[in-house]
């Protein structure tokens, strides 16, 4: 019998409810799969503690932008920010831990889903969006990157803003994580084809939950923050 897959949205350093989490799957699921969609690191309390949980536990995980963040700082790569913003638990992870983290993949693609932490964009070979599979949010209509500070400070009609999954359908269903669309629900995109897109980033780092999809029967698993630990700088305006 084929193993349940089971999906678990950005954990940000919160090792509690990623512990909970880990055993009421384990209470529904015998010998799952399990694919965390990236963001183990930063804004919880504890990022070093997921990381080694998740490596003990040979999890797989797709990296997202903050374990990418981490590897430009280890390689002293990238742009001067990203080279000197240390956080205190960069310094703290085992050579096995790096290790981990530097060979998480960019996304899973299984027969009828594909795994990214944060988005794609139909029509585009998986091989040329290692970036958006990490950083993606908005897009204009030409497809064009549109950050989130940008929205943030003029908004989403003057930016011409347009959430990535609006832009489907896609040739499979797609699962990610990195926005959060609600503390408490995830989000479900349809479409025509019979393929959509879930959401399942709830926001555990921000007080919200942090949210576990079964794959096959589409059964959400959740185990609510216990407290906020982390307050967002940004206020999308509509």
């Amino acid at each position: 019998m084929d193993k349940q897959i089971v999906f678990i949205g950005d954990v940000h350093g919160c090792i509690i409810e990623f512990e909970e989490l880990l055993k009421l799957i384990g209470e529904k699921c015998n010998n799952p799969r399990i694919i965390c969609l990236g963001d183990f690191l930063d804004r919880g309390p504890d990022s070093v503690a997921v990381v080694k949980l998740a490596r003990e536990m040979k999890l797989e995980c797709i990296m997202g932008n903050h374990e990418h963040k981490f590897v430009k700082w280890f390689r002293s790569q990238g742009t001067k920010v990203d080279v000197y913003d240390r956080k205190d638990h960069y310094t703290k992870f085992s050579d096995a831990d790096i290790s981990y983290i530097m060979n998480m993949p960019s996304h899973i693609e299984l027969e009828d889903v594909i795994a990214v932490h944060a988005g794609l964009k139909p029509g585009i070979p998986l091989s040329n969006q290692k970036s958006d599979m990490m950083h993606l949010r908005y897009t204009d209509s030409d497809r064009k990157f549109i950050s989130l500070k940008k929205i943030a400070t003029l908004g989403i009609k003057e930016t011409g803003a347009k959430f990535w999954t609006g832009f489907g359908p896609f040739i499979k269903n797609v699962v990610y994580g990195h926005n959060v669309n609600s503390i408490t629900e995830i989000r479900i995109d349809q479409f025509d084809n019979g393929t959509a897109c879930y959401g399942i980033d709830t926001g555990v780092c921000f007080g919200g939950r942090l949210t576990a999809l079964i794959w096959e029967t589409k059964e959400i698993v959740q185990v609510q923050a216990k407290k906020v630990y982390y307050q967002s700088d940004f206020t999308i305006k509509e």
